[in-house]
């Protein structure tokens, strides 16, 4: 038994491409054909390339989709929510990225920076360093000299009745004396140039000099004053440093201008030495405190952070 078979009409090309188009509706820049793109970040249709760089022009759009533009409930898709979940992760990974890097930014120094602002630190010195691309930073070049067991500083002296003339002096040793350090600057200079810079400086002599170190982290130009027969160690003792020292020498008759910061004002700088050790001795503490509730580390951890075994009446026993 046959039996009759139905056929559908068939079905016209691209139809469900043209309702698609039928749906953006015309081009909103020429107006002329219908639409086949949407602009992600502010939804103006355009029918072609064209008209789509014409667009991007005239709003000044990137085209790029705002990815935290505001989405009703109603039109919030399964894709929305895909993009809200990567933007989250994008965010946390730069905010982790971020934190590393604040807590390696002391570990970013060079190896020779670090022993010399242990070493500084040991000598009651507080020294601080500025970022690697400052060209302070890169010019200094104080050292802790491991043969000698003294530092070797970078020193800028600056002659100020000199019109500023400033000169930079390498491996300035800090158990020198002041006045030892000056006097070849005191002294007839070979150089003509530099002699007659310097002139007015060895027509006063020492007696006639007052010696000036730049207070840092002060409000306004402050300056410590030095006395020349101390070492330069002594001097830098209980200072905040930024690198290296920079050195002020004044007439004596014209030095009234200058804001000589008072010893008692030196406190601050003994209080950032203090909270520098105790933030460095909590950390270790921290270290021991963790490592102790962890079986096997704790006996690593005293040889790491050289921790006696005995206390210090006991050791003081056995020396004797």
């Amino acid at each position: 038994m046959a039996t009759a078979s139905t056929t559908s009409p068939p079905s016209t090309p691209d139809s469900d491409s043209l309702a698609k188009k039928n749906k953006l509706g015309k081009c909103e820049v020429c107006a002329n054909r219908d639409s086949k793109y949407c602009c992600p970040r502010c939804e103006i249709k355009t029918c072609s390339l064209k008209c789509n760089k014409i667009h991007k022009l005239e709003v000044e759009c990137s085209g790029v989709r705002d990815r935290t533009k505001f989405i009703p409930v109603n039109k919030f898709t399964n894709l929305d929510l895909s993009s809200d979940y990567r933007l989250l992760e994008e965010i946390s990974r730069v905010v982790d990225v971020s934190k590393k890097a604040r807590c390696n930014l002391r570990f970013g120094l060079s190896r020779r920076f670090l022993l010399l602002q242990q070493q500084a630190l040991q000598r009651k010195i507080s020294l601080k360093f500025l970022p690697r691309t400052f060209a302070r930073h890169k010019n200094n070049s104080s050292m802790f000299n491991t043969g000698t067991k003294i530092i070797e500083w970078h020193v800028d002296w600056v002659f100020v009745n000199s019109e500023n003339f400033k000169v930079s002096e390498e491996r300035v040793p800090e158990n020198g004396r002041i006045s030892s350090i000056l006097s070849k600057y005191l002294a007839k200079q070979e150089s003509e140039e530099m002699q007659e810079k310097l002139q007015y400086y060895q027509a006063a002599d020492l007696p006639g000099i007052r010696i000036l170190l730049k207070a840092e982290q002060k409000s306004g130009k402050k300056f410590y004053e030095i006395d020349p027969t101390y070492t330069l160690k002594d001097c830098l003792r209980n200072k905040i440093i930024i690198e290296y020292p920079t050195i002020h020498l004044v007439l004596k008759d014209q030095a009234l201008f200058y804001d000589i910061v008072d010893s008692d004002d030196e406190e601050d700088c003994k209080k950032e030495l203090q909270k520098q050790i105790k933030s460095g001795q909590e950390v270790i503490n921290k270290i021991i405190k963790k490592s102790e509730s962890e079986d096997g580390l704790y006996e690593s951890l005293k040889n790491f952070l050289f921790i006696s075994e005995y206390s210090d009446e006991e050791g003081e026993s056995e020396g004797e």
